[in-house]
């Protein structure tokens, strides 16, 4: 790879951390206070869309996380379900024309199914000012069927720091984490030139303030494979809420996923325009998936 090539990827990884650590320039006090040090705390997310009758359509997104601060290390988990349908209605007439019975018939395409779940131990930090260097471990999975990825699971080690003023959960507004990252990952068609698993540098960063009365976040998860290194991911998420009451809140969300080298997919080949299909061939899927939602949150 050119040196240029690499210069491109290390920008791309740094970019979500130079957003992060940009956004405390807005940070206010929170004024929620923070629940006592030892509890559960954290916040589901709900989203539903629905459309039946002479077509049908619908969508269900699901998320939760939760966190729980002790003296002796801070332990994060959460979990998300996204699932959209597409009910194709077809009818047709059976008889003849002075008599005739009609029957339906639906057939139900799912157009995206996501889901992750993830595990993340730290060690703790004080409430207040910068803190040092503090190592962590984190386990992960997901599917991803419109991106072709059956599976995935990454177990990373690595060191992290925070900073600002604790907020839920004795967690600090501010974060930044680096480590290696072993990934093993099974698509829907094998790619003879990728190997189930690989070695990775993964960077996260996260960001999270209040500015007029709503809630700021941005998330980013970026991994750059140490074996093949033309092959670059990264998911960034950035998120506004608004509180309706003291557990409600209404937010919006961006979620941008890119895979420099992403999954195969299998299609149909026709030998012309127009003409009979011969076969099928491998291709590559496109880099880049957005994923814009409307949620309601519920904080427990």
């Amino acid at each position: 790879m050119r040196i240029r090539d690499n210069r491109r990827i290390l920008a791309a990884l740094a970019t979500p951390i130079l957003l992060a650590a940009g956004l405390p320039a807005l940070a206010q006090s929170p004024e929620a206070a923070p629940p006592a040090k030892g509890g559960w705390g954290g916040e589901a997310n709900l989203n539903l869309a629905g459309s039946y009758g002479n077509a049908g359509s619908g969508s269900l997104g699901l998320s939760a996380e939760a966190s729980r601060a002790t003296d002796l290390l801070r332990v994060a988990v959460e979990g998300g379900l996204l699932r959209a349908s597409t009910d194709t209605v077809t009818r047709h007439a059976i008889g003849s024309p002075d008599a005739f019975e009609v029957e339906r018939r639906v057939m139900s395409h799912t157009s995206a199914d996501r889901s992750h779940l993830r595990a993340r131990i730290t060690e703790p930090s004080s409430d207040n000012g910068n803190s040092g260097l503090a190592f962590f471990a984190a386990a992960g999975w997901e599917r991803d069927a419109p991106a072709g990825v059956r599976s995935r699971y990454d177990l990373t080690v690595g060191v992290g720091t925070t900073w600002g003023d604790a907020r839920n959960g004795g967690r600090r507004p501010f974060e930044i984490g680096a480590g290696l990252s072993a990934v093993h990952q099974s698509d829907e068609v094998t790619d003879p030139e990728v190997g189930a698993a690989s070695l990775g540098l993964r960077l996260d960063a996260r960001a999270e303030t209040r500015y007029r009365g709503a809630d700021l976040a941005l998330v980013s998860a970026s991994t750059w494979n140490l074996r093949n290194t033309g092959d670059l991911r990264f998911d960034v998420t950035g998120s506004v809420a608004f509180p309706l009451s003291s557990r409600l809140a209404f937010r919006t969300s961006v979620q941008t996923l890119y895979d420099s080298h992403p999954s195969l997919e299998r299609v149909s080949l026709f030998g012309t325009r127009g003409g009979s299909r011969t076969g099928t061939v491998a291709v590559r899927r496109r880099r880049t998936d957005l994923i814009v939602l409307a949620s309601l949150v519920i904080g427990f």
